[in-house]
């Protein structure tokens, strides 16, 4: 176990060291330069690639290696049973804080209130674009629809507010709830682990924030190809939440409808 960290930073490698290179740095930096108590766990996810002499570089980290590559959300599971941390900061390893206080803001966005139990920032591409969909929106005729069709509306945003759900690729979560949902889902092996968990955990009544004050680049899509990927995570978590599958499938089509009217 890790020792008296307040924040748990969790990243789960797979083939991307090469971007965890450039990434960690800014979060050490990053969380030492906002005070924060840290640490930061580190997996590959069986794909080889050794993270011990990169862990030895930053005091506060550790490396660990799964035996068979467990997923997203099942390598992430794994990382959050290494760590006494009262909150886990869950990112992609093409993640890099680029303003300062950037994990200390996320975390006040989760501890100023006892309800909100996730939050989750701006991402932006490199490019310097809002990224599409790092969140889904909760409130609104719109977004209800998507919702009910297993989709999401997403619609660029500078205010704070309730959401359905924030990107994986960096979320910030109380342990104590992500543990009482038993975690990620890990049926759900790449993609839709996140709205599922947000999902569960607004079923239970905590709250998700999304937080676009707070922004970090993600490079994105790093790890395998998106459509091959997304369609048995679309079907599992079709038959997981939305038993009437018609009545779903006809909210999907108004959704695409929509999003093609640009309504």
């Amino acid at each position: 176990m890790g020792g008296s960290a307040t924040l748990a930073v969790q990243v789960v490698n797979y083939g991307t060291r090469s971007y965890l290179e450039s990434s960690l740095p800014t979060v050490v930096s990053n969380a030492e330069g906002g005070g924060l108590d840290y640490e930061i766990n580190l997996l590959d996810n069986a794909s080889g690639e050794n993270l011990e002499d990169l862990a030895r570089r930053f005091p506060a980290c550790r490396a660990f290696t799964a035996p068979t590559n467990l997923g997203f959300g099942g390598g992430h599971n794994l990382l959050a049973t290494k760590t006494e941390a009262p909150y886990l900061l869950i990112l992609n390893p093409d993640i890099e804080f680029i303003f300062p206080d950037t994990a200390r803001r996320l975390l006040a966005a989760v501890t100023s209130c006892e309800a909100v139990k996730v939050a989750g920032p701006k991402l932006l591409t490199v490019a310097g674009g809002a990224q599409r969909y790092d969140h889904g929106r909760l409130r609104g005729l719109r977004a209800q629809i998507a919702l009910r069709g297993g989709h999401s509306y997403w619609r660029e945003t500078d205010r704070r507010r309730e959401v359905a759900w924030v990107s994986g690729a960096a979320l910030l979560i109380e342990r104590a709830a992500f543990a009482a949902l038993g975690g990620f889902d890990e049926n759900l092996f790449l993609y839709k682990e996140d709205e599922d968990l947000c999902l569960r955990l607004r079923r239970a009544g905590g709250h998700v924030i999304y937080e676009p004050a707070v922004v970090v680049r993600h490079h994105g899509s790093v790890v395998a190809d998106r459509p091959e990927a997304l369609a048995p995570s679309l079907n599992y978590f079709f038959a997981k939440h939305f038993p009437n599958r018609r009545a779903q499938k006809v909210y999907a089509v108004a959704h695409q409808w929509l999003a093609y009217l640009r309504l």
